[in-house]
């Protein structure tokens, strides 16, 4: 279920404080911060923004402790626009601690902190202590991420390694170490794409290679001085990272008449666009779309669609364990599913809402697709997936969980398949009388002037002028002659 309209409300009054935030440096970006305090009845209790009270005190140590220090918070929600801190230079407290100690009920939180030490690690932190987590609304996140584009970009652009901290949080696995892995192992094609797009010039390989791997926790350093993939490290870039990571294959089932074809997509993550590709435009039904001017193969499914289907479906995934991403195009739908259960606080209510923001148990491999314009960055890949499949004629992609996965399933058209169509965008140009000559046509394949006549309660005469327009837009042609002549979708 979507959050209250008087949640939402309080969201928006946090952008507004966030808008106010005074920043205590010269030499770096602080971020812009709002928070709103409520209490149990839906009563504000009052609003801060950073820096607003005392400069370089964070918003919820105003709320919390200057503002609200001798009064009993529990039951209260909190508003903030940004993910509370687990660490603090001493004798500073982080903010994460103080909304657990206030015994702060729920928190509302508008974007993860970018900061690679504090990722995530805020918000497993209130969970793990019993607070109630959820996000912003995905229109309110994205202002949130425009506004701190600076604060943001600094971090997802930096060579820097997630610090060591005694909070947990969602990266954990992607950053441990793969035994018997070896650097020797990375695909130099795979790294030098990626270089590329980071655009370091970096030689491959290299010492410099090496060291700005490991500022990324692609690989960590022994204790012996030699150097260990990390989990996202063999997985991105890896040449055959199933080998040891057997959860890195996608498995790949087609549909094809009487047929399934089963097939794998392996090597690094980063050769995954090309592969899903070629699978989906080798199997994938195709029909002519007539559009004004000219006649255009459509696959059944935008590629668009299938690709943050599955890209999300490795980027989010449970990488513990040998289970692995599936996809299975079917004759009427096309199914994925992706190990492991939704990473809190995220629930399958805001992925049916398409309202759902960017938060990956796997940020460091999320980033990287991030670099590679793969993904969105901003958290609404998912409302595109949707607009692309809706945009196409197709229904809304549908999410569920089934037996320990999470399974996204794109449902094909409704009606019986049709190699040729009209374009939505020149269908929409018609007059009303021709569109419905078009939508019979298009369930019959091909229809008469007598048949055209019975079926829209006109005379033929009538029909015949329908048909006779639509001829001459090129949309239908005639075949046959005399009485046997009836018409088709051009193409």
């Amino acid at each position: 279920m979507a959050p209250a309209e008087s949640d939402r409300r309080f969201m928006q009054i946090a952008i507004q404080e966030m808008l106010e935030s005074k920043s205590e440096h010269t030499n770096k970006v602080d971020p812009l911060v709002g928070a709103v305090l409520v209490d149990s009845e839906r009563q504000e209790l009052g609003r801060v923004h950073r820096g607003g009270l005392r400069e370089g005190n964070h918003a919820e140590f105003q709320l919390i402790e200057r503002m609200h220090g001798s009064r009993d918070l529990e039951g209260t929600t909190l508003y903030v626009t940004l993910e509370p801190c687990i660490y603090r230079n001493p004798p500073k407290k982080p903010c994460a601690e103080w909304v657990v100690q206030a015994r702060i009920s729920r928190v509302f939180v508008g974007i993860p902190d970018p900061n690679p030490v504090i990722l995530g690690r805020g918000i497993q932190y209130l969970l793990n202590h019993g607070v109630e987590v959820d996000f912003f609304d995905v229109d309110l996140v994205e202002q949130i991420r425009e506004e701190n584009a600076d604060f943001i970009s600094h971090f997802e652009n930096a060579d820097t390694s997630t610090e060591e901290s005694q909070f947990e949080g969602p990266s954990d696995t992607e950053n441990q170490v793969v035994p018997g892995g070896s650097v020797e192992s990375f695909s130099t094609e795979a790294l030098g794409q990626y270089l590329e797009l980071r655009d370091k010039s970096i030689e491959v390989p290299s010492d410099e290679l090496w060291a700005f791997l490991a500022r990324n926790n692609f690989v960590k350093q022994q204790s012996d001085g030699s150097l260990l993939p990390t989990i996202a490290g063999l997985a991105l870039f890896g040449r055959e990272p199933d080998e040891l990571l057997p959860q890195c294959k996608v498995m790949v089932d087609a549909e094809v008449g009487d047929r399934m074809i089963t097939d794998e997509f392996t090597g690094p993550l980063l050769a995954l666009r090309d592969q899903v590709d070629s699978f989906f435009k080798r199997h994938m039904r195709a029909f002519t779309e007539i559009r004004e001017f000219e006649r255009v193969e459509v696959f059944e499914y935008p590629l668009e669609a299938l690709r943050e289907a599955i890209f999300n479906a490795v980027v989010h995934r449970d990488y513990r364990g040998g289970t692995r991403v599936h996809v299975q195009l079917l004759s009427d739908r096309v199914v994925i599913k992706s190990p492991g259960a939704l990473l809190k606080p995220l629930t399958l209510a805001r992925l049916r809402g398409f309202n759902a923001p960017q938060y990956s148990r796997n940020p460091r491999i999320a980033m990287t697709l991030q670099h590679m314009k793969w993904i969105d960055e901003k958290g609404s890949g998912i409302g595109k997936m949707r607009d692309r499949m809706v945009s196409r004629g197709l229904r809304p992609p549908l999410f569920d969980r089934d037996n320990g996965y999470l399974v996204v399933t794109l449902l094909g058209e409704e009606h019986t398949w049709r190699n040729v169509r009209v374009s939505p965008e020149f269908l929409g140009s018609l007059d009303a009388e021709l569109r419905r000559v078009i939508e019979v046509m298009t369930d019959r394949q091909k229809l008469s002037s007598r048949e055209c006549a019975e079926l829209l309660e006109v005379n033929v005469a009538t029909a015949r002028r329908y048909l006779g327009k639509l001829r001459d837009l090129g949309i239908v042609v005639a075949r046959g002659s005399g009485p046997r002549t009836h018409y088709v979708l051009a193409g």
